[in-house]
């Protein structure tokens, strides 16, 4: 039987703690660099949902995702079927007054029985932060009430990401001082 030696290991324990402690103030000191929170200044998150809707019901199916960028560079979208190919490119663009411009881009190949279809939209949009955007790439039929037609629909959000950062921030100093607080009020109480 091996015993492990007990410096030894209290010395690799110390050497670790020491690398975490290390690896915590380079964490810091990077966030503390004035080109990184320019750039968290400036970036931007897209919350791009694109569902499938059949008439008057739930989705039959979501997709959902959240991109971070920065105003003038390009998110891509893929959706690919069996008989269907769409590419769908959102720029968001911020004006000198803080504006918000969605641009979107839409490329769809669909195959027929005996033709491949090639459709492209092109679409630019004021937007206010957290205003959702609805995009149709496959058009939107007045019908979709009636029948079997089945729609299409990308759905996009777009936030300042600085002030995404904030909102989390003060839920996990709220979760924290709620956490302290019943740790307290459970100490203080009497046991029964």
């Amino acid at each position: 039987m091996v015993k492990p030696k007990l410096p030894l290991m209290l010395m690799m324990l110390f050497f670790a703690g020491l690398q975490a402690r290390a690896q915590e103030n380079e964490l810091d000191r990077i966030f503390q660099d004035q080109d990184l929170q320019s750039l968290i200044d400036r970036a931007l998150q897209l919350n791009i949902t694109a569902k499938v809707l059949p008439p008057g019901e739930t989705p039959v199916w979501n997709s959902a995702s959240s991109k971070l960028t920065l105003p003038g560079r390009a998110v891509a979208v893929r959706l690919v079927g069996d008989k269907l190919h769409i590419d769908v490119v959102f720029t968001p663009y911020q004006e000198p007054n803080g504006e918000l411009v969605l641009v979107a881009q839409g490329q769809v190949w669909m195959a027929g029985a005996k033709e491949m279809r090639y459709f492209t939209t092109f679409k630019s949009v004021p937007v206010d932060a957290g205003e959702k955007v609805l995009f149709f790439p496959l058009g939107f039929t007045p019908n979709v009430n009636r029948g079997s037609t089945f729609t299409l629909q990308i759905e996009v959000e777009i936030f300042p990401y600085r002030k995404l950062l904030e909102k989390q921030k003060a839920a996990a100093e709220q979760k924290a001082a709620a956490e302290q607080k019943a740790a307290a009020e459970q100490k203080a109480s009497p046991a029964e």
